[in-house]
């Protein structure tokens, strides 16, 4: 139950942050002067979700007494860290080389971060996975990528 109050409570941080400096801003028009603005209400209603779920992450992360220990171990929170550099490496390396050079950084990198020491699995992950990509784009769908 700790796990899945420990992912709940961080999707609905993501969920409460994203709405409320991403949707909110974009969907919802500033009052005109003098006026409370109608993005006053969903904001304070957001933050109070976001506080309140951050607090359900906090309390489940420490190991109680008599419990098991905490849900997700440093390990899974090091992985997870892995990915998210292999990601922002990726999406950087897409703007700046492109694509081609964004997927092999993204599912190479991520093998290779995650552990993965044998070349022939590296690189047949990396060779089948944006092969099979470019056949079915290019090939099948007859629809460019970009």
């Amino acid at each position: 139950m700790r796990t899945a109050n420990l992912i709940s409570g961080a999707a609905l941080v993501v969920f409460g942050l994203l709405m409320i400096f991403v949707v909110i801003p974009v969907q919802i028009e500033e009052g005109p002067p003098g006026m409370i603005s109608p993005r006053l209400l969903p904001q304070i209603m957001l933050w109070m979700i976001t506080g309140l779920a951050l607090l359900l992450v906090l309390t489940n992360l420490r190991p109680h007494a008599g419990d098991h220990p905490a849900p997700i171990s440093r390990s899974e929170i090091l992985a997870l860290l892995k990915i998210a550099a292999a990601f922002a490496v990726a999406l950087v390396l897409f703007f700046l080389a492109g694509p081609l050079w964004a997927g092999i950084a993204l599912v190479a990198g991520t093998l290779l971060l995650l552990g993965e020491r044998r070349p022939l699995v590296v690189i047949g992950m990396t060779v089948g996975l944006l092969g099979s990509t470019w056949v079915l784009f290019y090939q099948i769908l007859r629809t460019p990528i970009l």
